[in-house]
């Protein structure tokens, strides 16, 4: 595919796009009470399935994201980077099948995030390019300072706050890497 690079972007605008539409159907929620995963718990939401199917849907992109980063370069740092960003996907799909409220859904829900992380950073110390090795550890650590911070007034903000970064991560990735 030759237009691969985007597929990471396409797994988030889906993610929002599917929240979104789950946000219209339940008016009760705040995003300064509660989490995004809310929106797909059974005994909780109006249509949870919504949600869960954004975060499937969404991860299936993740996954093909990260088979894409995998196939298309050849450094061992890169291609385990990749792998990671599989495993994300992987993780975000887990979201939607074990939903807000079951046992292991809040491990998922952290897994899915640093392992996103984990792998573009990994992806980013294979590089040759410094800038973009600098650009990916500062995300790495940016996200794990914001994991930390007892600053949030919700967790919620804390995932979008995760996602912004997810998103300058991939911005990070399309201006400074190189490409097979």
């Amino acid at each position: 595919m030759r237009n691969w690079k985007y597929l990471g972007f396409i797994s988030i605008g889906i993610f929002w796009l599917f929240t979104s539409v789950s946000i219209h159907f339940n008016p009760w929620f705040s995003i300064s009470q509660y989490t995004f995963s809310k929106l797909g718990r059974t005994s909780l939401a109006n249509y949870p399935w919504i949600f869960s199917m954004g975060t499937v849907i969404g991860g299936i992109f993740m996954i093909w994201y990260g088979v894409e980063l995998v196939k298309n370069h050849v450094k061992k740092l890169q291609i385990l980077g990749g792998g990671y960003v599989v495993l994300s996907g992987v993780f975000m799909i887990l979201i939607g099948v074990f939903p807000d409220g079951t046992k292991p859904h809040d491990f998922i829900a952290v897994a899915t995030f640093l392992s996103f992380y984990v792998g573009l950073m990994l992806f980013g110390l294979g590089n040759d390019k410094k800038i973009f090795k600098v650009s990916t550890v500062f995300i790495f650590i940016l996200a794990l300072a914001g994991l930390l911070c007892p600053c949030w007034p919700s967790l919620c903000y804390l995932e979008i706050y995760g996602l912004t970064l997810a998103v300058l991560d991939m911005i990070s990735l399309l201006i400074f890497a190189q490409y097979k």
